[in-house]
């Protein structure tokens, strides 16, 4: 989580309706917190979320164990068709 003393340097400026501002005006108040702390947490927390969502797996005990076998004991098909994509130029500039 962000210190409380790092400098804040950069601004978002949002529109937003009177609903929204009322509700997350309330629901900042209840936290202790300005609408802006109320806001840039809520913001964080999301994005955490979200990018959690994408680098993180959470598998059942017996899905893992099958995941993990299939990556140490890679099938021959599997070998192949690796070798043959590392044989093929690269689709990325510069790479």
């Amino acid at each position: 989580m962000e210190s409380s003393a790092a400098i804040k340097t950069r601004r978002v400026e949002i529109r937003i309706t009177e609903e929204e501002r009322s509700l997350e005006q309330t629901a900042a108040a209840l936290h202790g917190e300005s609408l802006s702390q109320f806001v840039r947490r809520a913001a964080r927390s999301e994005a955490e979320r979200t990018l959690a969502e994408r680098t993180r797996y959470v598998l059942e005990h017996d899905a893992a164990e099958r995941f993990l076998a299939a990556l140490e004991r890679p099938s021959t098909h599997a070998e192949r068709g690796l070798r043959r994509l590392l044989e093929q130029p690269s689709v990325l500039p510069g790479a």
